[in-house]
């Protein structure tokens, strides 16, 4: 029984992920498969579920439009440059400096 667990966790390197994940633990492991055995609907909620979520991991990057994306950044960086000159800018303005009359001139 013990062998035949093992060859079953061999072909199905998914499963040693799940635990390696701390989803399950071996032991838990190895009672479901002395109550079950190989039974596909028994292990395609573990295999499975893991699975759809890295699938649409992939799915979803190789979707994405490197170019777009990159557009995106170039302009988010434009954007922020502007707002720095435009801040700096006015920064300047508002610190103009007046000559201070002298003592002498206040007599005016």
């Amino acid at each position: 029984m013990k062998e035949n667990f093992k060859r079953f966790i061999k072909a199905n390197p998914k499963l040693i992920q799940y635990v390696h994940n701390n989803n399950i633990s071996w032991q838990n492991l190895y009672e479901i498969y002395a109550l079950y055995g190989e039974d596909e609907k028994i292990w395609n909620d573990y295999v499975t579920q893991k699975n759809q979520k890295t699938d649409e991991l992939i799915n979803m990057i190789r979707n994405l439009n490197l170019e777009s994306i990159k557009n995106g950044v170039d302009s988010l960086q434009k954007a922020i440059s502007i707002l720095q000159e435009m801040t700096s800018k006015n920064k300047g303005e508002n610190e103009v400096y007046e000559k201070r009359k002298k003592y002498e001139d206040l007599d005016d």
